[in-house]
């Protein structure tokens, strides 16, 4: 894309001043008053407020506040029928506009979606299965409606009109599935309606450009609900720039389809205090209603998986970690499905195995992480590709070993060597 002398950059006059950037209208795609969700409730108009101005019309850019033109700008993609708002700053945004993936077809979701969104009590909207799924499969992928860094600055007497200013833009569509996500902030002059949903709602988003991680909203990803032993896993393809939910274990139809929203390795206390705090509820999941001999039991677990991770943070191989302690820990991981924190202490354990020269458990590791990796990622997943690439075998050769029997301890890792000695 070519930007330059279009109409509706800023650039300098030929008597060297800078004229401001063109007054922008709501576009025809915005609210009007009489519009209404599909539950019947009035929706509120939006607009883009009288700060608003138009530096690039295709793609559509809106300097939200053209008296500060280094805070945030919006990017709206594609030109028609906008479906994503970028809010970052004016370079951030030109070069966002400017990404290869755009020109590429999107992604496509399964062909036979797993899941529905439908009431689920008190909880309000959730994810379920409408058929079964099995472990790996993936669920729902998507490209966020609303992307932006962790702080976006706005002028004081903005706050009010700039979050609608950052849906003005956006199809009706886009608008409606953003309106229909839960706010559970409080309403404030600081948290208007938009931020609050933003601030309950928001997965994080990988960005080509930057090593830091902006909030997401996504149409169906952000509708499920927290669950303190997870059966489906969030991630994001920063090449594709969708998001992404797998199952980590079987799900059988009619169950709920549920995420992490809190340390899940933290002691129940401490994530029933997080969430009330942030979310606004308590938690009333089968592992936080475990009687308390068992909740003490599954605590200690969890603080002795984060402690080991704790120790990771200074070294790949923790001083004093030895082979049976990984594989204790793995295996109470296992225990409370908590896969993503399994799939680490694999690759731990593959590190301390190949450092100790053992080539059986070498292979055994290895084999594990790609099966907890993969139950995260899916089958297309660099990750898996990078691990099975270690023992010199295809994707689709593990992949039909792995998939008799998603336990370690089905595993045929004879049938691995088998296929390891005919690769020699």
């Amino acid at each position: 894309m070519v930007f330059g002398m279009k109409r509706g950059f800023l650039k300098p006059s030929d008597r060297g001043d800078s004229p401001a950037p063109s007054k922008i209208k709501s576009t025809a795609n915005a609210f009007d008053a009489s519009s209404r969700l599909n539950d019947g409730r009035p929706q509120s108009q939006f607009q883009f407020s009288e700060t608003c101005r138009l530096y690039c019309e295709n793609p559509l850019i809106v300097l939200a506040d053209y008296r500060r033109p280094s805070q945030s700008c919006l990017l709206f993609l594609p030109p028609k029928n906008a479906d994503i708002v970028v809010v970052d700053s004016l370079e951030s945004v030109v070069t966002i506009s400017k990404w290869q993936l755009w020109k590429e077809p999107r992604p496509a979701p399964p062909p036979d979606p797993p899941f529905v969104i439908q009431n689920a009590g008190e909880k309000g909207h959730g994810m379920f299965a409408r058929r079964p799924i099995a472990r790996g499969e993936l669920i729902v992928l998507e490209r966020p409606v609303y992307v932006s860094p962790r702080i976006v600055e706005v002028n004081p007497d903005q706050k009010k009109v700039f979050y609608n200013a950052t849906l003005a833009g956006l199809s009706r569509t886009a608008q409606t599935s953003i309106l229909s996500l839960h706010n559970a902030e409080p309403g404030t002059e600081d948290v208007g309606h938009i931020r609050g949903v933003i601030l309950t709602n928001a997965l994080a988003v990988r960005m080509p450009h930057t090593e830091e991680r902006y909030p997401g909203l996504f149409p169906h990803l952000c509708k499920a609900n927290h669950d303190c032993t997870p059966n489906a896993h969030y991630s994001f393809c920063v090449h594709t720039f969708t998001g992404r939910f797998h199952a980590v274990r079987p799900i059988p139809e009619g169950k709920e389809i549920t995420i992490g929203y809190t340390d899940l390795l933290a002691p129940r206390i401490q994530r029933q205090e997080e969430l009330s705090a942030r979310y606004k509820f308590g938690c009333a999941c089968a592992t936080c209603r475990l009687p308390p001999v068992l909740a003490a039991v599954s605590d200690t677990k969890r603080l002795s998986i984060a402690s080991y991770f704790e120790s990771m943070k200074t070294s790949n191989i923790p001083q004093g970690a030895s082979l049976a302690r990984v594989k204790e820990l793995v295996r109470w991981a296992e225990e409370d499905y908590l896969i993503e924190a399994a799939s680490i202490l694999a690759i731990s354990g593959l590190r301390l195995a190949r450092r100790d020269g053992d080539q059986t458990e070498t292979l055994m590791f290895t084999v594990n992480a790609i099966n907890h990796v993969r139950a995260l990622e899916g089958n297309d997943s660099a990750s898996v590709a990078t691990l099975a690439s270690r023992l010199g075998l295809s994707i689709q050769d593990l992949t039909l070993i792995l998939d008799k029997g998603s336990p370690s301890a089905s595993i045929d890792y004879g049938l691995i060597q088998q296929l390891l000695s005919k690769s020699e």
